[in-house]
């Protein structure tokens, strides 16, 4: 007459199934909102503004680098010319070892 109480433990199998069953749950929140909000989302003025210092950056670096690396007329008028930063390293030390010799061979 004794009447065993039921077991009140779940199954491994039900456990499983509501893990998976909230594992999904999960998911299509997330699918959810990244349809809901990915679309819509706007750009910041932050990513607009890194955009444009990119661009003059850019810009002034291609400037620069065309000044140093470039043959031009400064004034045409005046005779003034400007020449790659390197050939004016060269001339300057020839100049300098030039005015040296001139220097050594001079008596004082």
């Amino acid at each position: 007459m004794n009447n065993p109480l039921p077991e009140l433990e779940p199954s491994d199998r039900t456990v499983l199934i509501s893990a998976l069953g909230w594992i999904g749950v999960m998911l299509c929140f997330l699918l959810i909102l990244a349809v809901a909000y990915l679309p819509n989302r706007s750009v910041s003025t932050e990513e607009v503004n890194a955009q444009e210092r990119f661009k003059i950056r850019n810009n002034v670096r291609n400037d620069q680098a065309r000044l140093v690396k470039a043959y031009e007329w400064v004034n045409q008028e005046a005779g003034v010319v400007r020449i790659p930063v390197e050939r004016a390293m060269v001339l300057t030390v020839e100049e300098l070892r030039a005015s040296q010799l001139q220097n050594a061979d001079s008596p004082l």
